[in-house]
């Protein structure tokens, strides 16, 4: 397995209040680009119960302060709530056929969960996905794109793999090409992060933003 409790900790670690409040929003999306997303009252209260414990924690502290520097996030703590919010959780249109579907993705699903469109895997950059749909026998772990890049280590890798919601019929897998993501780090790190890229984003085409963990530099790039 790429992504194993061994290189990743261990099942405590999925103990922790974080971990767990993410892991209860993984199984709330249609994997399909064009199938319309239909939020429950009960996922509508994880994905709040999330967004708590995101806004309270110390990398996402960080970032405020430095979105609320820039004049770029509201400082008072219910209205940068709201404005996660609406950041990760709002549903928008991402199918194609855009007057004959309700509203299909989210931020929150096309980064951290992923979507299966026309045969490919869009998103999908969480090794914690990654590691419960390995678990279930629904991604099929492929390589390293063109063996180890420079930046890859024990906190960043890039692979190609495939994913079937079918667990037993791997002929419909779709496949993600190449996918880059960190391994190991927290949920309320990386919504720190892509939070930030999402931000520059607006302005930029292509985002790069350095990250250092223990020395190594790496640098995210979001498109």
């Amino acid at each position: 397995a790429v992504v194993s409790t061994q290189s990743t900790g261990n099942e405590e670690l999925f103990q922790r209040e974080s971990y767990k409040r993410f892991y209860d929003l993984l199984d709330n999306y249609e994997s399909a680009v064009g199938v319309e997303e239909v939020m429950t009252h009960q996922e509508i209260i994880e994905m709040k119960k999330f967004v708590d414990v995101v806004v309270n924690s110390k990398p996402m502290r960080i970032a405020q302060e430095y979105l609320v520097e820039k004049d770029w996030a509201p400082a008072d703590q219910e209205e940068f709530k709201d404005w996660l919010w609406d950041v990760w959780f709002t549903l928008y249109k991402r199918g194609r056929k855009r007057g004959r579907t309700g509203a299909d993705s989210s931020g929150f699903e096309h980064v951290f969960v992923g979507e299966i469109r026309n045969g490919s895997v869009i998103g999908f950059h969480n090794w914690i996905q990654f590691y419960r749909l390995e678990r279930e026998g629904k991604v099929d772990y492929r390589g390293f794109i063109g063996g180890r890049r420079q930046q890859d280590s024990e906190f960043m890798i890039t692979i190609q793999f495939s994913w079937d919601e079918d667990a037993d019929d791997k002929d419909d897998a779709a496949l993600k090409y190449v996918g880059g993501t960190m391994l190991g780090t927290s949920p309320e790190f990386e919504m720190a992060m892509y939070t930030l890229a999402w931000v520059y984003g607006k302005e930029n085409d292509v985002v790069n933003i350095p990250i250092a963990i223990e020395d190594p530099e790496f640098y995210l790039i979001a498109h």
